[in-house]
């Protein structure tokens, strides 16, 4: 296995693991069904998908990852927007339910999630080089 695939694929079993215990906590009380759902979905889920993509495309394409370079910049974006994106989002939350000032907490949310955006178009790019333009 290439290490850009064990990177995200280790990384997202961390991910599961944090969105397991959320998962818990939220049963113990609410605040956490949006960090548990983004680590699951995002963390858990995506970075297992873009790991094995990492491995398999280029397996069975039986050609070279276009840009490992890109896939390491992916891998740092998407850990920084999930992270900052679930953290600012219930600080955005908790301020408009106290009726206070939440613009910061926005700018932020959203931020984060332009980030995380972004590297899934990295993803999406990088992917579809490695693809090639051949229909065999």
């Amino acid at each position: 296995m290439n290490n850009l695939a064990r990177l995200f694929i280790k990384t997202s079993l961390v991910y599961l693991a944090l969105s397991t215990i959320l998962g818990v906590l939220i049963t113990i009380g609410p605040g956490y069904s949006f960090m548990h759902s983004h680590f699951a979905l995002i963390g858990w889920v995506s970075f297992m998908l873009f790991g094995l993509a990492y491995e398999s495309i280029p397996r069975y394409t039986s050609r070279a990852l276009h840009s490992r370079k890109l896939g390491i910049i992916q891998f740092w974006l998407a850990n920084i927007g999930l992270i900052g994106l679930s953290l600012s989002y219930p600080f955005m939350r908790m301020y408009m339910l106290k009726e206070k000032d939440a613009s910061d907490a926005a700018t932020a949310v959203m931020i984060f999630g332009l980030i995380e955006a972004i590297s899934v178009f990295i993803f999406i790019y990088n992917i579809w080089k490695s693809m090639g333009n051949s229909s065999k």
